[in-house]
């Protein structure tokens, strides 16, 4: 028992690690008013930008030294990361913390979800597995909703949301146990990546630049349109992670229900939700339309996951998953320079447009998908 819950509490900070300040940014805004928009919200993105490398670089680590003696010095920098974030006398030092941070989730990242196959097999790991991905959105959700609590005292005290990794570290250090570096076990090459790796990689990065924009962006809209202060904001973004909750713990039954309509339908979720944001200027439906948009996110990333799976073997899975992850976390950090740079193009700089355009995008996207395989499943029965 205390070692499932080592590992599931180093999901429990993953997901967070970005999401956690975001009901802070409109305070971070107002505290340092020479740094443009852009600027600021980088300070929930950049870390995305050095989780990539540092990603690899742990998967080749395993191969040498027991992850275990990874994860320490990660959670480390993680708590330095994290928490001095709230020391930061300037926008300068406070994204290098965020550089700090995103070398250390890229360390953890990759073992948190690797454990799990390490130590448990058939059923057992399924539910582990399941109880990963909830960790992850749990994690979230508690995190914004204290965040936003703490925002509301100081943008300062934002940061120390992440001293929950102080728990992690205790956990891991007691009860998690050292095992022998992957590299001593196996031997042999990965081979070539199945060319639909590229595909499901470009899919996530989508969803990633559109997912994003809700941590990123939903604080400021908020606050901009006074529709709410920073408490609520935390609220409202976590509301997506309630969404995204929900829709993992569904996931299979959707499945099985929607069979090929599944990602049309998860895609429309999405639209559904971005329109509902974009298009209204209410906290309560903005709020709905947050947990449509997760509860469409949240079950279309475990799907690209488990089409990497699918079409990947052996060896092949750990480079696939860490492809795939690294596009996930470049969609992260370019997610608002995409988004300022089109708003900024097409005459309308404002983050309202950029959830309208997103609510046209997703779902115009899942009405082609939906006709499309419509179309398809009329032409197999032979109408």
């Amino acid at each position: 028992m205390a070692q499932k819950l080592a590992i599931l509490s180093i999901s429990l900070i993953t997901v967070m690690a970005g999401a956690a300040i975001s009901p802070a940014l409109g305070e971070i805004t107002g505290a340092f008013p020479d740094a443009g928009q852009t600027l600021v919200k980088l300070v929930n993105t950049l870390h995305a930008i050095f989780i990539i490398p540092f990603t690899f670089i742990s998967s080749w680590l395993t191969r040498r030294f027991s992850k275990k003696a990874i994860l320490i010095p990660g959670l480390i920098l993680y708590m330095i990361g994290g928490i001095g974030g709230g020391l930061a006398s300037n926008i300068w030092m406070l994204l290098c913390t965020r550089a700090v941070l995103g070398i250390s989730v890229g360390l953890i990242m990759p073992i948190s979800t690797s454990l799990v196959s390490d130590f448990y097999e058939g059923r057992e790991r399924t539910s582990m597995m399941g109880k990963v991905s909830a960790s992850n959105q749990l994690g979230g959700m508690i995190s914004m909703v204290l965040a936003g609590a703490l925002a509301a005292l100081s943008w300062r005290f934002t940061f120390f949301v992440y001293a929950l990794a102080v728990l992690v570290f205790v956990l891991v250090v007691l009860f998690l146990p050292r095992r022998t570096p992957a590299g001593a076990e196996q031997s042999g090459t990965t081979g070539g990546l199945d060319k639909r790796i590229i595909g499901l990689a470009a899919a996530m990065f989508s969803v990633f630049v559109l997912f994003y924009s809700i941590p990123t962006n939903m604080a400021i809209y908020l606050q901009e349109n006074d529709i709410a202060g920073a408490s609520l904001s935390g609220l409202i973004i976590a509301v997506m992670t309630l969404g995204g909750l929900t829709g993992g713990l569904l996931l299979a039954k959707a499945k099985h229900l929607l069979q090929s309509f599944t990602v049309p339908v998860q895609v429309t979720l999405m639209g559904a939700g971005f329109s509902l944001i974009g298009f209204t200027s209410h906290a309560i439906p903005i709020a709905v339309g947050v947990f449509i948009m997760g509860l469409g996110a949240g079950t279309l990333i475990p799907s690209i996951y488990n089409g990497v799976a699918a079409v990947s073997s052996g060896l092949q899975v750990m480079t696939a998953m860490a492809v795939v992850q690294s596009f996930m976390y470049l969609g992260q950090f370019m997610s608002p320079l995409v988004m300022d740079t089109v708003s900024a193009l097409v005459g309308h700089p404002t983050n309202r447009f950029i959830y309208s355009m997103s609510a046209v995008i997703t779902l115009g996207t899942g009405i082609i998908l939906l006709a499309v395989k419509t179309a398809r499943a009329y032409r197999f029965a032979g109408g």
